[in-house]
């Protein structure tokens, strides 16, 4: 399990072989690579949109906390698994 290497200080994005679309405010990519599909709801979406380009975590969790009615303890906790099932589908980077 690679959630563990994840933290609110590491910096992630996306990969770039992803191809992603809006459809009815869900997110659907594929995966060119792994020749997967993968849907995201749109809390999920949004995550997705802000990793576009490198960012911290801890930016995310501020940016969401700010966006969505919840508080940063339970953020950081449903944000890190979220990015850890990114992760584990081998859909993001996490830079050094």
């Amino acid at each position: 399990m690679t959630t563990a290497r994840i933290t609110s200080d590491s910096t992630i994005s996306q990969i770039e072989d992803i191809v992603a679309s809006d459809i009815d405010n869900e997110k659907v990519m594929m995966s060119i690579e792994k020749g997967q599909y993968f849907g995201l709801e749109p809390t999920g979406s949004r995550i997705w949109e802000m990793i576009e380009t490198p960012v911290r975590v801890s930016v995310l969790i501020d940016t969401l906390t700010g966006q969505y009615d919840v508080d940063r303890e339970t953020c950081e906790r449903d944000l890190l698994a979220f990015i850890g099932e990114l992760d584990e589908a081998g859909i993001i980077q996490v830079h050094a």
